[in-house]
C-alpha cells in the first residue's frame, strides 16, 4: 500500500506564479490591442515579451500541476477492491432502517423505577 503524501507546498508556490504570470500576460494582451486600437495600428501578431511571458506561465502551471499531483490509482477494480475489508463492502445506506416498529410494539409499555 502506498504511502498518502501530503501535496507539495513549493508546487502550489509555482502554480500560484505561473498563474500570475498568465493572468499578467492577458491583461497585456488587452493592453497591447487597446493601444493599437487607440493608434488606428495594425500589427499581425502580438510583442515578443508577452509570447514569451504566456509560455513561460504555461510551462511553470504545468510544472506545479505535476508537482502538486497524488500519484496514479490503478484503473482495475480489483486492485481497489482488494484494499477494502468486507464491513465497508456491506455497509450500503440503502440497508439502513431508521423508520422500525419499535414504537408502535411498544407504545403501551411503562417503565417502572
Amino acid at each position: 500500500m502506498a504511502v498518502q503524501q501530503s501535496p507539495s507546498y513549493i508546487g502550489r508556490v509555482v502554480c500560484f506564479i505561473g498563474f500570475l504570470l498568465l493572468f499578467h500576460s492577458g491583461y497585456s494582451t488587452f493592453e497591447h490591442l487597446s493601444y493599437l486600437k487607440a493608434i488606428d495600428g495594425h500589427e499581425s501578431g502580438l510583442p515578443l515579451d508577452i509570447v514569451i511571458e504566456l509560455l513561460a506561465s504555461v510551462a511553470l502551471f504545468g510544472l506545479g500541476i505535476v508537482l502538486v499531483a497524488d500519484d496514479f490509482k490503478e484503473i482495475l477494480m480489483e486492485t481497489e477492491m482488494a484494499k477494502q475489508s468486507i464491513e465497508s463492502l456491506d455497509a450500503r445506506p440503502s440497508f439502513y432502517s431508521f423508520n422500525h416498529r419499535g414504537r408502535a410494539v411498544f407504545r403501551n409499555v411503562t417503565l417502572r423505577n
